[in-house]
């Protein structure tokens, strides 16, 4: 993976470096992604935010009450509106930053899509991801994360 991680909105004014790769990389397509994408799903690449640094615009904010029914903090650029990252209030030591916003799109590499079973049926699915019908289970985003911050801990 290319390091840093480097991105921003669609104008340019919001943007960011992120100096460790993703934790992990999904694909989700529960309705509350599809309308805050405009598309059929929203992906993310989840980071650690004390190794994501915002350099450049400022940022607005619309909560929401994923399907999960945790509150998830959804950024957008104040000035463009396009959509930057999101993360959950409850649990803020990581970030979720939208591959649109990527300056290297093609590093994305997911491997699971959450909540197929709200996608829409004329969209195709990635052929090398795990599906996971609904909401993700500890196994594809609280474990790894545990993991790496568990590891950080030791070193």
């Amino acid at each position: 993976m290319k390091h840093p991680l480097l991105g921003g909105c669609a104008c340019s004014k919001v943007r960011y470096e992120c100096l460790e790769g993703p934790l992990v990389q999904l694909i989700c397509h529960c309705r509350d992604c599809q309308q805050a994408s405009g598309g059929a799903f929203s992906a993310f690449v989840i980071v650690p935010r004390d190794r994501l640094a915002y350099s450049a615009g400022s940022l607005r904010y619309h909560d929401v009450t994923a399907e999960s029914g945790r509150l998830l903090r959804r950024q957008f650029c104040c000035e463009c509106g396009s959509p930057v990252s999101a993360h959950w209030p409850d649990f803020n030591s990581v970030e979720l930053l939208t591959v649109a916003s990527l300056d290297e799109q093609s590093v994305f590499k997911p491997t699971h899509e959450l909540w197929v079973s709200r996608a829409e049926a004329w969209h195709p699915f990635h052929p090398d991801t795990i599906k996971v019908q609904d909401g993700p289970g500890s196994e594809v985003v609280r474990d790894p994360l545990r993991a790496y911050f568990a590891a950080r801990r030791n070193r």
